[in-house]
This record gives C-alpha cells, structure tokens and sequence, in this order.
C-alpha cells in the first residue's frame, strides 16, 4: 500500500499541474455520470390528447378496440384453408390516440393501438401446418413477434365436424 502512495507523491511533486488536470477531468466524469443515470421526470407534451370518446385511462375503450381487432383478426384466420371454427382475444397495453396542437387544432401525432399478445383458438390449429399458417398471419397482420402470438386446437369440436 504504501509503494503506490510514494509513486502519488513522487508524480505529485513531479508534475503538479498535470495532477490537477486529472483530477478535475476525473471529477468532471463522475459528474456526467451521476447526471446521466439520475430519474428524469414525466416530459410535457404541448397541446391535448384525444383518445376517442371515453375518458382517458377508460377501460371501456381499450375493450371496444380488442373487440374491433378480435373480429378482424378471427376473419383472416378462418380465410385460411383448414382453420375450422376460429375464436380470437387481442390484448391491448394502449389504444389508438391522436395529439392536436394549435389554433384551430389540428392533428399532428397519431399513434396505433400497442398490441401485447394475441391468443388464436382454431379446429384446424391440431394441424401443425394450420398452427403455423395462423401464427404468421397474425404476426403479420398485427406486426408482432413469435412470442406474443398463442394459436390453441380448438378441441370441443373435432376436425371435420361433430
């Protein structure tokens, strides 16, 4: 321990003004790095936002765009050869809004609802073959990944009828 203090102190006398530099570069670091991982608070948005006719954070609305999206993507899938009998469920984390600004207002940001996961209840969905078709339709349709696509057999109901 003391080897490397003798070696400060020997620097120190040596190069006084260098050691100085240092220290306040090192000091000016640490200081960008304290304020690079402090808590940012909530940004402000100018202007109002619009999400549809129900209050903000209204459940009602999310449930009406999952119903809106369960039907339109439970008519894709049953458009697939093979599917049978389909039933969706669409899980929403956000639904569509737009942001007006100005006077008159106008719109001038619009965001799509944010999908969380979808699930896919099919006859035709014990056919390895169909269960993929259905997952990449619906990856596709809704832009999501793998993971947050589940396709179910349908198993009350056997392929081909009762």
């Amino acid at each position: 321990m003391a080897a490397w203090q003798e070696a400060l102190g020997r620097l120190w006398h040596r190069d006084r003004s260098m050691m100085v530099r240092l220290s306040v570069l090192g000091a000016l670091g640490l200081a960008l790095v304290v304020a690079g991982s402090w808590p940012r608070g909530p940004t402000p948005v100018q202007g109002r936002v619009v999400a549809g006719d129900a209050p903000a954070g209204s459940g009602q609305k999310i449930l009406a765009e999952e119903r809106a999206l369960d039907e339109e993507v439970a008519a894709v899938v049953q458009a697939i050869p093979g599917s049978g009998r389909v039933s969706v469920g669409v899980s929403l984390t956000r639904t569509a809004m737009t942001q007006y600004a100005g006077h008159p207002a106008q719109a001038v940001a619009e965001t799509e609802p944010a999908v969380s996961g979808v699930v896919v209840v099919a006859t035709g969905a014990q056919n390895p073959v169909v269960r993929t078709e259905i997952t990449a339709a619906v990856e596709t349709l809704l832009q999501l990944q793998s993971y947050q696509v589940l396709v179910l057999p349908d198993e009350t109901i056997p392929v081909g009828g009762p």
